[in-house]
């Protein structure tokens, strides 16, 4: 392999700062982002894996209302005993359409201090699930699906950093359910993989089949980062 230069082209010798992985559960994400992690320090850069999970901050209260209002359900997953907390805003009309504001404002607070003190401080990033991820989310949860196309939806996609490699992992819900024990059902995955090939589309995202063997799967990444 070559000197991991993560290049626009070949004229432009600007590495990317951000790199971005995302997909359904299952689909290999983490694997990937750990071999590339691993190949980078290597290399000798400095590098940040982060897994972006949103935290609440002003948007709590909407939670909590959507809990009293009974739209959030706990759910238990019979192959492992996991509870997660099933949202359905697309319950409420008017919830539907303020919770991706409350969001965005929480995701823009948890990218300064998790994301953009590292590429301050020189380092990679490596994001598994981020952006992409959050507005399927965010589709699943309102059933709104022109989130993307909507204010709130630039909005998410502006907070992407300048110089980012977006990639998503695609593979059969079959796999993905067979690979993790904590996914709800087929049909979450169903649903979710549409969401995500929607997205690639959208925002012209390069899909990768997941279905290959690791290592073909992560020379395939390598190949779009243009190491």
């Amino acid at each position: 392999m070559s000197e991991p230069y993560l290049c626009n082209n070949e004229e432009d010798k600007v590495m990317y700062k951000v790199v971005i992985i995302s997909g359904i559960d299952g689909s290999g994400k983490t694997t990937q982002i750990k071999l590339l992690e691993r190949y980078l320090r290597y290399k000798g850069f400095k590098v940040k894996r982060i897994w972006f999970r949103w935290v609440a901050f002003i948007s709590y209260p909407i939670l909590a209302l959507c809990r009293i209002l009974g739209y959030t359900k706990w759910r238990v997953i019979e192959r492992s005993g996991v509870r997660y907390a099933e949202r359905r805003f697309y319950l409420n009309k008017a919830l539907a359409r303020i919770w991706p504001w409350f969001y965005a404002v929480d995701v823009f607070i948890h990218i300064i201090f998790k994301i953009f003190i590292w590429i301050f401080l020189g380092y990679i990033i490596l994001i598994d699930r981020f952006i992409p991820d959050i507005l399927i989310d965010l589709m699943y949860e309102t059933r709104d699906y022109q989130i993307p196309r909507r204010l709130v939806g630039r909005l998410f996609i502006s907070l992407i950093p300048k110089k980012s490699r977006l990639i998503i992992i695609d593979v059969n819900e079959n796999t993905a359910y067979n690979r993790k024990h904590d996914i709800p059902n087929i049909n979450y995955l169903k649903e979710r993989r549409r969401l995500y090939l929607y997205i690639a589309k959208t925002l012209s995202i390069p899909v990768i089949n997941g279905e290959k063997n690791v290592l073909e799967v992560y020379k395939n990444i390598l190949g779009h980062l243009k190491i």
